[in-house]
């Protein structure tokens, strides 16, 4: 077939920009050519809007293009005359490849009417659906969604580390994006005020005829409240499937004034029927629903938004879902989404190779080792004589390979100190003392020998596991007899013996009624003393909920991937409570594999991509594609240059160079001269408004604060600026960036003696991603050094080696692992100041305070729209010359 090219004007909810022109046009020919993109535009420019734009417009084009292409090679087969000329078999073979050509295109051709057939009949069936299927005209549904304005915010929050997709039917072409936050009927990004147009969302023309669907979590979408209170996400995941396999008896029944009018009881949850989940499946097709409005519409319809989602998924044109259903592959194969011939849309895909790795990553703790053990041991000695010996004998495996685990942790096991692993080695100390841990680092065969597991068959085992449901099993019987395993830690680790702990479990289930509830009483009230004392690092005990042997199965599933793709790590820590031991990824391209070779296109986008061979290299090339279907694309920003002031500082007023390396952090005369001068003082005399301050971790940011608020520091600050601090804890993140806000406003009506706030933020932070300091709230972005991640980390060195072995050097020669070190630093640095200049008509500083910026591989590591306005500024009076002007023109211009 003809290839399609690109229409002249893509329809847009107003004017666009050039760039957003350009950037729908490149997405249109790549979706196109079937190829690979990596599409960079940056924050603030409405990339997101113009993915949408840009692939819907696609996606109806080719649509209507495949359709009138199928219509017209069956109308030519039909026209073509038989000359079967001399050679009488050689044309009546080509007449039967044509005829079978012919039979599939009008297959085909069927399906695609069909499909359109059924949408149509539900469309004209819109207002008159059955009030068994509960559907609301257009005034009942703008009354059930008239305060779901705090609803919208909660679950905006929940779904802030989570990302969307476009996919398309088995019949026709769909799209998958990722990193969505359905918000709206234009399916906008999280980002949703970019634009300084956005009044809220913006709506497209494609709202009223594409199918779209959102996926999300059981946590997110579940209407029954005896699940949903749980809060936990994996109770909630056990319990919903606990009730699915209840019995199904009569299900309850609903009066019309919404009361429940008992006839039979039934085990299973009454939001999980047939009848009433196709209904909401046709309904979330009709009508595009984000989260908040699934959720109000199940609870209303008494079905389950969950699956009737899933249930929609087959139709639909467009499905948004989180990152984790599109990139591992169970979640995605449960969720019934089908990757061939689909387009794959990653939006925020910054850190893309990091959530793959980090999605595959498996982590076990001591606790969930010895309860599982525990359950399992429980569980067999309790069934052991109804049980197949085949299925006895998998279990005792079981056993036996978390014993191993147990013993490795435990400071148990006969590999020694010292481990060599390829060219590297880790060394541990001979014993733990005090609070520090040794980690030690293992390839999956060494680790198999070690813990002598390696004549095990982890396929059977894993493959046992799924089909017997034994995790299942055995989160119903823990339930069923205890609800919940409360382990005792002790202080010093040793190798624990599972046999007591699981005679201990025993002795809880075999006593009297009356001992049982005391038991209870005192476990009860645990969770919320862990809750409490998070923090505090004596905590001896850890509840183990539900069934741990989940987690257990995961870690042995990762064992099933290459050898070369991962590595274990066993941590023996101060405490057995501090140990642990964990399955790490280090080639995120091997589950990416299927993503590039079975969709028709997929395309990743971002406001900070750079550099871009990390992705062309490590992601697509690294999944098995080739050079030729892979697309760059990167546009400047919609801002004029002269509305940005980035300053890289290298002195501080006192001339003392501005080193904020990890050795010369805690350096006074270091704090003293960058923070309390250069900061302080530019910061509550010139700057108006906002400014935000990040700093490269919590610790740090602890040790800075402490220190100026005892020399003073902030006591001289808060008289023009009142100083707020990044929180640690999530619930706590509004009410500050709340009081942040009015602080702003108030300053900027004159109403107050301050000028603004300053708020101390850590890089990779809450703050560094996802928050939006726009206009008067972000006028300067301060940047106290450069975030580079822990040299020493094992993990990192391990994945340094293998990115060296296995990825070809860098453009200058420098080793893949270097890059990529330098690439962890500079990805947190774009992010942060990538904050703030959210719009057009937005303007702001930039202040890098480090000598290392002034490097040109630092410059050249920025976006390149703020890289070719950066001021190389030696000393601290050219950077406060070049601040006053700045504001002064603004506010002038303002004026």
């Amino acid at each position: 077939m003809s290839h399609l090219e690109p229409p002249k004007e893509f329809p847009f909810p107003f004017p666009p920009y050039n760039i957003q022109e350009d950037f729908m046009r490149n997405l249109f020919i790549v979706l196109e050519k079937e190829g690979l993109g990596i599409f960079e535009s940056p924050t603030g420019t409405g990339k997101s809007l113009s993915l949408i734009c840009g692939a819907l417009t696609w996606l109806r084009d080719h649509s209507e293009h495949y359709k009138s292409e199928l219509t017209r090679k069956v109308e030519e087969s039909e026209n073509t005359t038989d000359d079967d000329g001399p050679d009488w078999f050689t044309a009546a073979t080509k007449r039967r490849e044509e005829q079978e050509e012919v039979r599939k295109y009008r297959q085909t051709l069927l399906l695609l009417e069909k499909q359109e057939q059924r949408v149509k009949a539900l469309k004209e069936r819109r207002q008159v659906i059955k009030k068994s299927k509960v559907q609301k005209v257009d005034d009942e549904f703008e009354e059930l969604f008239r305060d779901l304005h705090e609803v919208r915010e909660n679950v905006r929050r929940e779904l802030s580390a989570m990302s969307g997709g476009d996919v398309l039917s088995a019949e026709e072409t769909s799209l998958l994006v990722d990193d969505y936050c359905s918000d709206d009927e234009t399916e906008t990004e999280k980002g949703d005020n970019e634009e300084d147009e956005d009044d809220g969302c913006l709506k497209t023309v494609f709202g009223e005829d594409v199918r779209v669907v959102s996926l999300a979590s059981r946590q997110n979408l579940c209407v029954n409240e005896a699940v949903s209170k749980l809060g936990n996400m994996s109770l909630i995941n056990d319990r919903c499937l606990d009730l699915q396999r209840g019995k199904k008896g009569q299900a309850t029944k609903y009066e019309d004034d919404g009361s429940t009018s008992k006839k039979k009881r039934s085990s299973g949850c009454p939001y999980y029927r047939q009848s009433a989940l196709e209904g909401l499946a046709d309904q979330l097709l009709l009508e595009v629903q984000d989260i908040e409005q699934m959720v109000a519409l199940g609870s209303k319809t008494k079905s389950c938004p969950y699956y009737g989602a899933r249930y929609a998924v087959k139709d639909s044109q467009l499905v948004v879902l989180p990152y984790n259903t599109l990139l591992h592959k169970g979640t995605r194969e449960a969720s019934g989404i089908k990757l061939k011939g689909n387009v794959v849309i990653v939006d925020e895909a910054h850190n893309l190779l990091e959530t793959i790795a980090n999605i595959h990553s498996v982590f076990v703790s001591h606790g969930q080792l010895r309860g599982a053990h525990a359950q399992l041991s429980q569980y067999m000695q309790r069934y052991g004589k109804r049980l197949s010996p085949r299925n006895l004998l998998y279990i005792k495996q079981i056993l036996f390979f978390m014993n191993a685990l147990i013993k490795l942790i435990a400071g148990g096991s006969k590999a020694g100190n010292e481990f060599n692993i390829g060219s590297s080695s880790v060394s541990s100390s001979p014993g733990v003392s005090g609070n520090t841990s040794t980690s030690q680092m293992l390839t999956v065969s060494k680790f198999l020998c070690d813990t002598l597991t390696d004549n095990l068959n982890i396929f059977k085992l894993v493959q046992y596991i799924e089909k017997s449901k034994i995790a299942h099993k055995l989160h119903s019987f823990s339930q069923h007899f205890e609800g919940s395993v409360k382990i005792h830690q002790d202080q010093k680790p040793h190798v624990s013996s599972p046999t007591a702990s699981t005679s201990a479990f025993l002795a809880k289930m075999a006593a009297q009624k009356s001992a049982q509830s005391k038991a209870k009483e005192n476990i009860q009230p645990a969770t919320p003393e862990v809750k409490k004392t998070d923090e505090v690092e004596t905590e001896e005990e850890e509840v183990v909920m539900g069934s741990p042997l989940m987690q257990i199965t995961e870690f042995l599933r990762a064992l099933l991937h290459s050898t070369q793709d991962g590595r274990v790590v066993a941590t023996v820590g101060a405490t057995p409570r501090k140990s642990s031991i964990k399955y790490l990824l280090l080639n995120p391209a091997s589950h990416f594999h299927d993503v590039v070779t079975q969709c028709r296109s997929v395309i990743v986008a971002g406001g900070t991509m750079r550099p871009v061979s990390e992705f062309r290299d490590q992601l697509f090339l690294s999944a098995g594609a080739e050079a030729s279907r892979v697309h760059e694309f990167s546009c400047g920003h919609v801002v004029p240059g002269e509305q940005i002031m980035p300053i890289a500082l290298s002195q501080g007023p006192t001339n003392v160079t501005l080193d904020f390396t990890y050795q010369h952090r805690g350096d006074t005369k270091v704090l003293l001269s960058s923070v309390n001068l250069s900061v302080i003082f530019t910061v509550q005399v010139i700057v108006p408004g906002g400014v935000v301050c990040f700093l490269p971790s919590y610790d740090y940011e602890q040790r800075v604060f402490s220190y100026f608020n005892t020399s003073g520091v902030i006591a001289r600050l808060s008289t023009r600026k009142k100083v707020f601090r990044e929180p640690k804890k999530s619930n706590q993140l509004d009410s500050v960036l709340s009081d942040y806000a009015k602080t702003v406003r108030l300053t900027a009506s004159n109403t107050s003696g301050l000028t603004g706030s300053l708020l101390l933020s850590v890089v990779g932070g809450k703050m560094s991603e996802g928050i939006n300091f726009s206009d008067g709230l972000g006028r300067c972005v301060v940047m106290v050094g450069l975030p580079y991640p822990n040299t020493q980390s094992p993990e990192l060195k391990e994945k340094m080696q293998f990115l060296n072995k296995n990825v070809s050097p860098g453009p200058d020669g420098k080793p893949a692992g270097s890059v990529f070190y330098e690439n962890l630093c500079f990805k947190a640095v774009n992010q942060s100041i990538g904050r703030a200049i959210r719009h057009r008509n937005d303007y702001a500083s930039i202040l890098l305070l480090d000598h290392r910026y002034s490097r040109p591989s630092s410059i050249q590591a920025l976006p390149e729209w703020i890289s070719k306005h950066v001021h190389q500024c030696v000393k601290f009076g050219q950077a406060f010359g070049l601040l006053r002007k700045f504001f002064v023109e603004k506010l002038l211009k303002k004026a």
